[in-house]
Order: structure tokens, then C-alpha cells, then sequence
């Protein structure tokens, strides 16, 4: 008997809560602690043979601007997919992806990696797959979710094949993507050979349409971009009342 899918978002919204309370403590600690904290749990060639972080790296993020966009993501991404999955399908996605894409990182670079990125891309990866029509408003408008999907993926492997920029670790957002599609044909080859169909031509209209397309990406990241440093003060601002509250103790 196939498993009931899941009423809710308990998932996605369990996975953010972890995700800003590690980001709270660990932002709490006095400057070198924290260093300590992500030489420790984060992910490299050096340590790969450390399993345990292989998961905590997942769970750290270098900034608030890091954090935002990652739970940005997993929340849309992530509840979508759990209205068509069941916890283990959805559980395996996020973290299949997060440390396929952090090996996949540890392949071409010496440099050590954190964050959800990876875990969040595999599952939009899936969910444009599986549910390419959703509307979501990641960009402020409403968008089906492929067209959002598609310009995302075509940012990252163009950022990919380039190399990765900055400390943005590219590579593994892309071999998460691919994990989650990989995901989404065994778990439904059917619907997700749909979304195939689906995708090419919101493809094809996203070409025809492209001005329209940036006009409202681009007004959707300047709103974001202020959401962004207006969250980012608070959890900053949250940060520092525990670590004061540190000293009390």
C-alpha cells in the first residue's frame, strides 16, 4: 500500500527552523569561535572521510544573505513537493542532493563548503519535474514554478561552466538539481516525463517572452534584495541578544 502524502508543510518549515536556529547560535559566538565552528563541521577533501560532516555542513551558512536565499528556496520548492510526497521521498531529496552537490564541489576545489544550497536545488530540482505549473511567487509575481526552475538553471550551469564565482560554490547547486531530477523520474516516471512537455514549452514562451521575463526578475530582485537586508537585521540583531545573553551565564 503506497504511503499517504503529507497534509502541511512540516518538513519544510522543521528543516528552516533547524537551519536559522544553527545560523542563530553559531552567529551568537564570539568571532573566533565561530571560525572554530566552520573549520570544524564545514565540508572539504581534506575531511571528507569525517562523516559527521557530511551533515553539518549542510546546516551552517556563512552569512544572513546565505541563510535567506537558501530558505527562500526550501520553503517554496520544499512545500511544494511536499504536497505531492511522502516524508521519505522528500527527506532523501534534500539530503541526497546536499551531499552529492557538496562531493561534487569537493571534486573541483580544495576549499572547504557549507550551506543548504545543494539540499534546496535538489529540491526544485524535483519539484520542476513533477510540479513545473505550480505558481509560486518567488519573485514577488506569481510564476509557474518551471519558469522560475529554468531561469535558475540556466544561471547556475552558465555560472558553472564559467567557474565558480566568488565563494559561491556553483557546481554543487547543479549536482543537486540533478539529483532531484534524477529523484523525480524514479519516484514518478510518468508524471515527470509530463513535466518534460511541460517544460519545454515554458521554454519556448520564456524565449518569446524573455523582456517580460526579466522586467519582472528584476523588480522581483530589488524587492527581494531589501526583504533580504531587512531579515538580515533581525536575525543579526537576534544573534547578538544571545550572545549577550551568553554573558549573563
Amino acid at each position: 500500500m503506497e504511503e499517504s502524502k503529507n497534509s502541511g508543510n512540516k518538513l519544510t518549515w522543521i528543516l528552516i527552523a533547524i537551519n536559522v536556529i544553527v545560523f542563530e547560535l553559531v552567529f551568537s559566538l564570539p568571532e573566533a569561535t565561530r571560525e572554530l565552528v566552520f573549520e570544524m563541521f564545514s565540508f572539504s577533501f581534506g575531511n571528507m572521510f569525517q562523516i559527521w560532516r557530511w551533515f553539518s555542513s549542510l546546516f551552517l551558512h556563512v552569512d544572513a544573505n546565505h541563510l535567506f536565499f537558501n530558505m527562500l528556496g526550501l520553503y517554496f520548492f520544499g512545500k511544494v513537493l511536499e504536497e505531492d510526497l511522502d516524508r521519505k521521498w522528500w527527506i532523501a531529496i534534500y539530503f541526497a542532493a546536499g551531499l552529492l552537490g557538496n562531493f561534487a564541489f569537493m571534486f573541483t576545489s580544495m576549499s572547504p563548503v557549507i550551506g543548504a544550497s545543494g539540499c534546496m536545488f535538489g529540491l526544485m530540482g524535483a519539484a520542476m519535474f513533477l510540479k513545473p505549473l505550480k505558481k509560486i511567487h518567488l519573485y514577488i509575481f506569481p510564476l509557474p514554478l518551471g519558469i522560475i526552475a529554468i531561469i535558475l538553471a540556466i544561471f547556475e550551469s552558465l555560472m558553472t561552466a564559467m567557474g565558480s564565482v566568488g565563494q559561491v560554490a556553483n557546481i554543487a547547486h547543479v549536482a543537486g538539481l540533478i539529483t532531484g531530477a534524477i529523484f523525480a523520474f524514479f519516484h514518478s516516471p510518468k508524471q515527470a516525463a509530463k513535466g518534460i512537455m511541460f517544460l519545454v514549452i515554458l521554454m519556448v514562451l520564456l524565449m518569446l517572452l524573455i523582456p517580460f521575463f526579466l522586467l519582472i526578475t528584476t523588480i522581483g530582485g530589488v524587492i527581494l534584495g531589501v526583504v533580504e537586508s531587512i531579515v538580515g537585521f533581525f536575525l543579526y540583531g537576534i544573534a547578538n541578544i544571545i550572545s549577550f545573553l551568553w554573558t549573563l551565564f
